[in-house]
């Protein structure tokens, strides 16, 4: 069991929620990784899967972005928890395979789009502690600005590590020309920055059409298959 013990809406129906794990059972994780949580629903026990957001030093708790979707079971569920409730909730976690890997001399380039920027976060600060010299890249595709949960910190980053770089895109960016940053979709920043991926980690996460058009393009850019590794979800998560 674990306890909520912050919950705060971050963006337009984004929510950070943060768990305290029991004390007897700390939790240690692989960047990338995800819990399960068993919820009931109509007396039915159900599952539903969060990336881990929150470093990998935390083993005492860990944090969760988790969007709200219309009629969505779960992550309404989820996100209307109030941590002066109470609410426990059991997970059984970590789990997945979708990890962190050392890039040797590779470069690597991350592509999310939404909520799936979550696993990144904790493996940019296990790359950044580990390989500090590797050239990495996090496109980043939402629709608005303000769905850009957390940008600031990836900003801050991009500044104190030069060999971050890190390019959030909008597809619909606002109409009075505030707005400097890359426009469209991701696989278009993929295709104007990088020519040839035959020396790159390439890691995808986001809805599945995404990462399946993006795992097509990274294979077309000459990345082998191997170095291909996708975390994917159905268009609309409840």
């Amino acid at each position: 069991m674990v306890i909520l013990t912050s919950n705060f809406e971050a963006g337009p129906s984004i929510h950070v929620l943060t768990f305290a794990l029991p004390p007897d059972d700390p939790m240690e994780f692989v960047p990338g990784q995800y819990v399960t949580f068993y919820l009931v629903r109509e007396g039915k026990s159900v599952t539903r899967s969060y990336s881990i957001y929150s470093s990998a030093h935390l083993h005492d708790r860990f944090s969760l972005l988790v969007k709200r979707v219309p009629h969505g079971f779960a992550s309404n569920l989820l996100c209307d928890l109030t941590p002066s409730a109470g609410a426990t909730e059991t997970i059984l976690a970590p789990l997945g395979k979708f990890l962190y890997r050392d890039p040797e001399d590779r470069r690597v380039l991350m592509v999310a789009t939404g909520v799936g920027l979550a696993p990144f976060v904790p493996m940019l600060e296990r790359l950044h502690e580990r390989s500090p010299s590797t050239d990495a890249w996090l496109i980043w595709g939402n629709r608005y600005v303000g769905d850009m949960v957390g940008r600031g910190e990836l900003e801050a980053l991009a500044a104190s590590w030069p060999r971050f770089h890190f390019v959030p895109v909008l597809s619909r960016p606002p109409k009075d020309g505030s707005w400097t940053g890359a426009v469209g979709h991701v696989q278009d920043a993929v295709r104007a920055g990088f020519p040839d991926l035959a020396r790159a980690d390439v890691y995808l996460c986001g809805a599945t059409p995404m990462v399946n058009e993006m795992q097509d393009l990274a294979i077309e850019l000459r990345c082998p298959k191997e170095h291909v590794f996708v975390d994917r979800w159905g268009e609309h998560t409840e």
